[in-house]
């Protein structure tokens, strides 16, 4: 298998962390980039112009604010795979998962996502869905799962 660019999409969880830990020993060992996607999904029944405080009494557009924080924390993963000899780059966007993910692996020529799964069962699963399933079945390119050894 010739990966030459790894999609890890990131929810921040430790499955997440996990996941990219496997897909950086895999580009180390292939040469590859690693690509890391942060999607952040707002609910549709938000007002477009929602305000939040920056937490220095400043009142910032919600929209700005979780795109800044999300962009924060993945640059700050994406330069410790660097320092580790990764070549890795951060993107942050708002929209749905499934979709922002096959559009990101179109647009990259991505050769294979690397994922995190929680392991949620029964009702759990069936509230809460599934992105990593639903990737798994509609994903245009092979997708890795992995579990983190903890759940």
């Amino acid at each position: 298998m010739n990966w030459k660019t790894i999609l890890v999409p990131h929810d921040f969880s430790a499955s997440a962390s996990h996941a990219t830990e496997i897909a950086r020993d895999e580009a180390k060992q292939r040469g590859s980039r690693v690509i890391l996607l942060h999607v952040i999904e707002l609910p549709h029944q938000l007002d477009a112009a929602a305000l939040v405080s920056d937490g220095e009494g400043h009142m910032i557009p919600l929209q700005s604010y979780a795109t800044a924080r999300a962009t924060q924390h993945l640059q700050e993963l994406a330069d410790a795979l660097a320092a580790d000899g990764t070549a890795a780059t951060a993107v942050v966007v708002i929209g749905s998962p499934v979709d922002e993910i096959e559009r990101v692996v179109a647009e990259n020529a991505v050769d294979v996502i690397v994922m995190g799964t929680h392991g949620r069962t029964g009702i759990r699963k069936l509230i809460a869905g599934s992105v990593t399933e639903r990737v798994v079945r509609t994903a245009s390119v092979p997708v890795l799962t992995i579990r983190h050894p903890g759940e």
